[in-house]
């Protein structure tokens, strides 16, 4: 954990001290099967954002599917008893609002 948290800082701070020149240079990536291509910096940058999002949803699949519940990591998760009542009681009034107009 301490090797990820030390590339995690170091990673942080030359994002933070880039600049939109910095971004907006080109950097070597696979665009297909055995082709590369020059793409900017913050295409790439969007890329991996987008790649953690799409794994973060398979791996909360992959929690319940194994009988786990997926933690609030960004935010309530609907695994959290909270948020199930909550939803609840928001639909029941939202129902008997629509029925009454």
């Amino acid at each position: 954990m301490s090797t990820y948290e030390r590339m995690h800082s170091s990673v942080v701070s030359k994002l933070r001290e880039a600049s939109e020149a910095d971004l907006s240079k080109t950097m070597n990536f696979l665009l297909g099967p055995g082709k590369f291509g020059d793409i900017p910096k913050i295409d790439f940058l969007w890329f991996v954002f987008c790649d953690h999002i799409h794994h973060r949803g398979q791996l909360s699949v992959y929690l319940r599917m194994a009988g786990g519940k997926v933690p609030s990591i960004y935010g309530p998760s609907a695994d959290e008893t909270w948020v199930v009542q909550r939803l609840s009681v928001t639909l029941k009034t939202e129902c008997q609002d629509a029925a009454s107009i």
